[in-house]
């Protein structure tokens, strides 16, 4: 029961930085109906920002972190404006705005892994004490990480609820053409689309680069994030948050008591299984309304 409850915990703490990109992976499909596959790169991107901003200048964490936060948003909002865009406007196939992110996603990884190397590299941050609850650890950082992550998030929910930008997002997600008709400024919605989902990868790159490591391609682990978007419902953000929840603690479980040689195995095979049986996720909407 102690492994039990010790991997529970271990899970939700993985399931909020899957949480953050799945949110992202949602945020943009649900608008324009095609999959970022470019943030894999921000997530690395923002990791390597905070990195050297504390090991080579000093930065406190917190301040590396808006550093991190603030560059990520500029390359996010530079992909959109230089490789989607473009393809937008002349109403390009939804295939050729995911090859485009491709393509981008490359090019940002391998130039990171020209620029800093391969190597494997130890965020340096000092990791405190974990405090029990009973018998089960929890640690410090895993608890600011999850902390933080929801905190994001519900910050986010209320942007998107209670304001009159989220409203326009909103409006565009259930049919964009109509949103602009009504006077909605699409360039506008794409650049607020792209900065959040800039924050977001930033975020979740730094809390997976404190939890593992730095590394070009640390940014593989949002496959998780899109097979967590999946099993929710893809284009719903609440439905994102859910299945990144039950991916984190599956993996979790799956390594505690089987291997976790076999965790990437069971996160494919539980997304078929759900497809199965709930094809547009277990929270999925048929309706226009996506958000």
């Amino acid at each position: 029961m102690e492994l039990f409850f010790q991997q529970i915990v271990s899970g939700v703490s993985i399931g909020a930085i899957y949480s953050l990109l799945a949110v992202g992976y949602a945020l943009v499909y649900s608008v324009y109906n095609f999959t970022n596959w470019a943030f894999d790169a921000f997530m690395a991107f923002g990791a390597f920002m905070a990195f050297y901003a504390i090991s080579m200048f000093m930065m406190p964490f917190w301040v590396a972190a808006v550093v991190s936060i603030l560059l990520t948003i500029v390359l996010s909002v530079g992909t959109e404006k230089m490789a989607y865009r473009t393809l937008r406007l002349r109403k390009a196939p939804r295939l050729f705005m995911m090859i485009s992110a491709m393509g981008v996603n490359l090019a940002i990884v391998n130039l990171l892994n020209l620029f800093f190397g391969g190597q494997f590299r130890k965020f340096p941050v000092e990791h405190a004490q974990p405090f029990f609850i009973g018998t089960v650890s929890i640690g410090r950082m895993d608890l600011m990480a999850g902390a933080i992550s929801f905190a994001v998030l519900g910050l986010l929910w209320v942007f998107l609820y209670r304001t009159k930008p989220g409203l326009g997002i909103r409006a565009s997600s259930i049919d964009i053409l109509t949103a602009s008709l009504m006077g909605i400024n699409n360039d506008a919605v794409a650049l607020i689309i792209f900065a959040i989902t800039g924050v977001l990868s930033s975020i979740a790159g730094i809390f997976y680069g404190i939890k593992y490591a730095v590394y070009p391609y640390m940014g593989l682990v949002t496959i998780k994030a899109m097979i967590a978007s999946i099993i929710g419902g893809l284009g719903s953000l609440p439905a994102a948050i859910v299945g990144s929840m039950l991916l984190g603690v599956l993996e979790t479980l799956v390594a505690g008591y089987i291997s976790s040689t076999y965790r990437d195995l069971f996160s494919f095979l539980f997304l078929v299984i759900i497809l199965l049986f709930f094809p547009n996720g277990l929270m999925g909407k048929i309706g226009d309304e996506k958000l």
